[in-house]
Formats: structure tokens, C-alpha cells, sequence
């Protein structure tokens, strides 16, 4: 079986593809660059594979109006060429390289988008990413729920509304990414058997 080709995309590549996005054959509700890179890289990040069907339908709301069949293998070549190139950064232990700054802007919400993308593709298995250790990877996805303004509980808001740790915390999400790929990957240390009557043995 081939391995999939994961250079990464090139700015004409990138350009196409957005310019594609853009386009009157695509929904007007469809994510933009920096949302599907989110998006694509919390699929390459999750737990349980999704299906390209069920992403690509996010991904574009719904099916894109292709003008031939010529079009579709290559915007959707492009697209499965950054999923593998994401998950080979990943794969490497090396954080990935966001297409934004990170830092949050009012007038080029870049980051937010990309946070709301990444948190769409949370969703699409939302009880896989929880299932392992939920307080751990809550506490490594608060950077991104943070950016992506999806979430109004009190706390987060808070942080929002401090800039200063609001910054720190957007500066370490392509690290919190990796920690949070091989949480899902790298097995836990075994836990001391508990004794009967449920404590720790020594």
C-alpha cells in the first residue's frame, strides 16, 4: 500500500484551494484557509479516524457544485495532501505550523477560525476525544476553545477578556497539538493493582 504523499501544499496550491473556496460553488458557510487547516488538523489529531465524506461535507457545507470531475480529484488531492502532511508533522513530534499568527485579532479573526475548524472536527467524535482522560484533554484544549469564541462559559470568557494570558495561551497551541496526538497514541504508564479493598498497593 502506498503511503500518502504529504509534502506540504505550496502558495499557488494554497491560493487554488482558497480561491475555490471563495467561489460561487461552494457554500457561503464553508470554512476559509485557516478554518479548514483547523479542521484538518483535529482530524489528524483524533483519537478514531472520520471518513472523508462526513469531513468533507463540513468542511464545505455540503457538496460543492465541481464543474467537472477534473476539479473535484484536485481540490479534494489537495486536501487529503494536507491531512497527510499534518499528521506527518505530528507523527514526527514536531509541532505544527499554523497558516496564522497567533495571537487574536479583532479585524483578522485568522486564529479564531482556524480554532472554530479545529473545534468542528472535536465535534464529529466528541465522545472519542473525552473518552480518555477527559480533565487532561480539556485542560489541552482550552488554548483553542478559548480562540475559537464557540464557548461562553464563565471561566473562558474570563481568560478572553484578559489579553495578557489570553496571548500565552494562544503561544502554546502547536505545542498543546503534539501532547495532544500522543495522548492518543502513546500508552499510559500501568497504573499499581488495586488491592481488595480498593486502595493503592505500595
Amino acid at each position: 500500500m502506498h503511503s500518502p504523499d504529504s509534502r506540504p501544499l505550496d502558495e499557488a496550491e494554497i491560493d487554488l484551494l482558497e480561491a475555490f473556496l471563495f467561489s460561487p460553488a461552494v457554500s457561503g458557510d464553508a470554512l476559509d484557509y485557516p478554518g479548514l487547516h483547523g479542521l484538518l488538523t483535529a482530524l489528524a489529531v483524533s483519537p478514531v479516524p472520520v471518513p472523508e465524506t462526513e469531513w468533507l461535507e463540513v468542511l464545505f457545507d455540503g457538496q460543492p457544485g465541481y464543474a467537472d470531475e477534473q476539479e473535484k480529484a484536485r481540490i479534494e488531492g489537495l486536501l487529503r495532501r494536507e491531512l497527510a502532511a499534518i499528521a506527518h508533522e505530528l507523527d514526527q513530534e514536531e509541532a505544527p505550523e499554523l497558516p496564522c499568527d497567533l495571537t487574536l485579532d479583532e479585524e483578522e479573526p485568522l486564529l479564531t477560525n482556524w480554532a472554530q475548524g479545529f473545534m468542528e472536527g472535536v465535534f464529529l467524535r466528541e465522545e472519542a476525544w473525552f473518552s480518555q482522560d477527559e480533565e487532561r484533554v480539556a485542560e489541552l484544549l482550552l488554548p483553542i476553545m478559548v480562540a475559537s469564541e464557540l464557548f461562553d462559559e464563565p471561566e473562558l470568557t474570563q481568560i478572553r477578556n484578559d489579553a495578557r494570558l489570553c496571548e500565552s495561551l494562544c503561544e502554546e497551541i502547536p505545542e498543546l497539538l503534539t501532547d495532544l496526538y500522543l495522548h492518543f497514541r502513546v500508552p499510559e504508564e500501568p497504573k499499581a493493582p488495586k488491592g481488595r479493598n480498593g486502595a493503592r498497593r505500595r
